[in-house]
C-alpha cells in the first residue's frame, strides 16, 4: 500500500495542435508520450500518451498528454475524465487557437478542479509578445475553472520556468481535497493489450475505489466477470492500486476482442449499464448554434462515444441568439455507457462533429419522461440541488410493493430504509407490515387446517395483492421469512418447518396412522377403506382433539411430513415400501435389460389396478424408463 503521505493526482494536458505539450511534458517527466511510430514521424499526438511526474512533497501526478489536433478532440476528451487539474497550453508564437478554446470549454464541462495555464515557445518571441500571449490567455479563462489561476510561461527546449510551473502544479494539487479510496471501484479503459505470461492488460485512470490482486470485478457494457490477476501503478508493480492512480490490470476470464476503449472495469453494481440518462446541460460558452428537441448528438463519458438524441424537458429549445443555455434533458442513447449519478459527459453535435455542451449526469437509469411534466422536472432538481435521498424513499414508497429495480436506485440501494431482495428495492416499512400480514394469514390457515403445512404461497400471495409476479413473490418471502415468525416449506408458508404445532393426543394418532400405512406396504386399499377399518379415525369422531382428522387431511400430513409418497390422488405408499421397491428393481436390472408388466407384478405382488400407477410414477421419478410395452432403467434408479 501507498505511504500515507503520498497523494495521487491525474495531470491533464490539453491544448492546441503543436503548442508543444508533449514537448513539455518531456521535459518534465522525461518520457515521451507518444509512443507510435506515427506520431513521431508527424510530431503530433494521435493517441493518448501518459507519463509520471514526481513533484516532490508527496505529491504523484498521473500525467496524461491529450491530443490537439481536432480530428482527435474524441481521444481527448476520452483522456478529459478522471481528471484532478490540468495545464491548458498556450504557444507564445501562435496564442490563443480554435482546439485551445475547445479544449478549456470541454475540461470544464467535465469538472476538472484547478490548473495552470502554460505559454510555451518563449524561447521563439520576445517578451512584450509573451505579455500579450499571457493577456489573452487572462481574458480566455475568465468564468472557467482556471480563473485566477497561475499562468507560467516556460520553454521547453531551453528548460526556462520548468521549476516555476512544477512548483506552481504542485501547490494547485495540495489545495486539492485528498483522493478518498472510498466508494466502489470504477476504471475506465483506455488501451487493451495482451502480453506472453500476463494475458490481457487493460490500462486506465481510477475514478473511485481502490483495488487489488485477486478481486473479482465486471467489465460493462457486457456483464463480463473479471479476476484481477496483477495490479501495476505507473507500470510498477503493486499489490494495491486506489482512486486518482493510473493503473494497469491483468484480467483473467475475458478476451482482447471482448474489450475496447471506453468499457469500464467496475466493482459489481458500482454504475448502470442503461441507454437512457436524465442530465443537466450547460451549453459551451462558444457554441452560438441551437440544440433542438430530438437533436441527434455524440455523446462522449468515461471515453466512449455513442449516438443519443436527446429530449428537452424543460424548454423548447437551448441557444440560439437569446434562449436559454442550461436545461434539463433525457438522452436516448443507440448503444449502453455505464454511468454513475453525478459523471460528467460531453455533447457534441453530430455533423459536422463540434463539441457543443457538457451535461451531468442526474439519473443513470430512468423511466421515459414526457416534456414538461412538472413532476419530472422538480424531481430533477431535488436531484441536482436537493436531497437526492429524499426523493429516493419517496420513490420507494411510491412503488408499494411492486418495488424498484435497483438500476433506478439513483445509486441509494444501501440507504437504511431500503431493503433489496434481489434486483428489487422495497421500502422496510411497507415489507414489515406485508411480514405482519402474512403472518395472520399462516395462523388463520393453521386454525382451519391444523394438519397442512401452511398457506400455499399463490394463495398468499393474491390474499396480499402482490402485484409483482410469482418469482419476485418467492424471493422476497424467502428474504423476509428470516426475521419473521413464519417460514417457508416449499410451495407452502407455514409457521414451522413441521407445519403447525400439535399437542400429545394428535401426535400419538399420527403416529398410528403411521404405522396403519406401514402396515398396507404397496398394497393400498384406498382412503374410504382405510378410514373404515383404522382405529384412528373410529377416535376421531368422539375425541375433540382430532376433529379435524379426515382421511384426506391425514394422508397430506404423512405425505407432507416424509411417511408416504403419492403416487396418485387415490394411492399411498409407505417410503419403506417404495425404498425396498426400487432395491428389488435395482437388483432386477442388474441381470436383465428390459422388464415387462409380468415381470413388474411379480416383483411387486401388485395387480394392473396398482401396478399400472406405480409404474408410471416410477417413469416420472426416472427410476424406470418406459420403450412401448417393456421398462428399462432409468437415470435415476441408482440414487433413487
Amino acid at each position: 500500500m501507498n505511504h500515507p503521505a503520498t497523494r495521487h493526482f491525474i495531470l491533464g494536458a490539453a491544448g492546441h495542435v503543436d503548442h508543444g505539450k508533449t514537448a513539455l511534458i518531456t521535459a518534465l517527466t522525461g518520457t515521451n508520450t507518444d509512443r507510435l511510430k506515427e506520431e513521431r514521424d508527424r510530431g503530433i499526438s494521435i493517441e493518448l500518451g501518459f507519463a509520471e511526474l514526481d513533484l516532490g512533497g508527496g505529491i504523484q501526478l498521473g500525467v496524461v498528454d491529450m491530443p490537439g489536433h481536432e480530428k482527435f478532440v474524441k481521444q481527448m476528451v476520452s483522456g478529459a475524465g478522471g481528471v484532478d487539474l490540468a495545464f491548458l497550453v498556450i504557444a507564445a508564437d501562435e496564442s490563443v487557437m480554435p482546439q485551445t478554446i475547445e479544449h478549456l470549454e470541454i475540461l470544464d464541462s467535465l469538472g476538472v478542479r484547478s490548473g495552470v495555464v502554460v505559454v510555451t515557445k518563449t524561447d521563439m518571441v520576445d517578451e512584450d509578445f509573451v505579455e500579450i500571449v499571457t493577456e489573452e490567455a487572462r481574458e480566455l479563462v475568465a468564468g472557467t475553472f482556471l480563473e485566477g489561476k497561475p499562468i507560467v510561461p516556460v520553454s521547453a527546449v531551453a528548460g526556462a520556468g520548468l521549476e516555476e510551473l512544477k512548483a506552481a502544479l504542485r501547490a494547485e494539487a495540495e489545495a486539492l481535497p485528498v483522493r478518498a479510496e472510498e466508494g466502489a471501484f470504477r476504471m475506465p479503459v483506455d488501451r487493451v493489450f495482451t502480453l506472453p505470461g500476463a494475458g490481457v492488460i487493460v490500462t486506465g485512470t481510477c475514478w473511485s475505489g481502490a483495488v487489488q490482486p485477486g478481486d473479482q470485478l465486471q467489465v460493462e457494457p457486457g456483464g463480463m466477470g473479471v479476476r484481477v490477476r496483477e495490479v501495476q501503478v505507473h507500470g510498477r508493480r503493486a499489490g494495491h492500486g486506489a482512486s486518482g492512480q493510473r493503473l494497469a490490470l491483468a484480467l483473467h476470464g475475458v478476451k482482447k476482442e471482448d474489450l475496447e476503449r471506453g468499457f469500464q472495469v467496475i466493482a459489481p453494481g458500482a454504475a448502470a449499464v442503461t441507454r437512457r440518462l436524465d442530465v443537466r446541460v450547460n451549453l459551451m460558452p462558444h457554441y452560438r448554434g441551437e440544440i433542438k428537441n430530438r437533436q441527434r448528438l455524440h455523446v462522449h463519458h468515461a471515453g466512449r462515444e455513442v449516438l443519443g438524441r436527446i429530449v428537452l424537458l424543460d424548454e423548447q429549445v437551448l441557444g440560439g441568439e437569446a434562449g436559454p443555455r442550461t436545461g434539463l434533458g433525457q438522452l436516448h442513447l443507440e448503444q449502453e455507457l455505464v454511468p454513475a449519478r453525478g459523471d460528467r459527459l460531453v455533447l457534441r453535435f453530430y455533423s459536422p462533429v463540434t463539441s457543443i455542451a457538457g451535461g451531468v449526469v442526474l439519473d443513470p437509469s430512468p423511466r421515459p419522461h414526457k416534456r414538461f411534466r412538472d413532476e419530472v422536472i422538480e424531481a430533477l432538481k431535488i436531484m441536482e440541488t436537493g436531497d437526492p435521498a429524499e426523493l429516493f424513499r419517496q420513490r420507494l414508497q411510491q412503488a408499494g410493493l411492486a418495488g424498484l429495480p435497483v438500476s433506478e436506485a439513483l445509486g441509494m440501494e444501501n440507504d437504511p430504509v431500503a431493503l433489496r431482495v434481489g434486483k428489487r428495492l422495497y421500502h422496510r416499512d411497507l415489507v414489515a407490515d406485508l411480514a405482519a400480514r402474512i403472518g395472520k394469514l399462516v395462523r388463520d390457515y393453521a386454525a382451519r387446517f391444523p394438519l397442512r403445512m401452511g398457506i400455499p404461497k399463490e394463495e398468499a400471495r393474491r390474499k396480499c395483492k402482490f402485484k409483482a409476479g410469482a418469482n419476485e413473490w418467492n424471493v422476497l418471502c424467502l428474504a423476509l421469512a428470516e426475521q419473521a415468525e413464519w417460514t417457508v416449506v416449499g410451495d407452502r408458508i407455514g409457521p414451522s418447518p413441521e407445519g403447525p404445532p400439535l399437542n400429545a393426543v394428535q401426535r400419538e394418532a399420527l403416529e398410528q396412522a403411521a404405522v396403519e400405512l406401514e402396515a398396507f406396504g404397496l398394497q393400498w386399499p384406498g382412503l374410504e377403506a382405510w378410514a373404515e377399518q383404522s382405529a384412528v379415525f373410529g377416535r376421531a369422531a368422539a375425541d375433540p382433539d382430532l376433529k379435524d382428522f379426515t382421511p384426506q387431511e391425514v394422508a397430506r400430513w404423512l405425505v407432507d411430513h416424509g411417511h408416504a409418497v403419492a403416487v396418485s390422488n387415490e394411492y399411498l405408499v409407505p417410503v419403506s415400501a417404495r425404498t425396498a421397491l426400487v432395491e428389488k428393481l435395482r437388483s432386477y436390472f442388474a441381470d436383465h435389460d428390459e422388464m415387462s408388466f409380468k415381470d413388474f407384478r411379480e416383483i411387486s405382488g401388485l395387480s394392473r389396478k396398482l401396478g399400472i400407477p406405480l409404474l408410471e410414477h416410477l417413469d416420472q421419478a426416472g427410476v424406470t424408463l418406459r420403450r412401448q410395452d417393456v421398462r428399462v432403467a432409468g437415470p435415476q434408479l441408482e440414487t433413487s
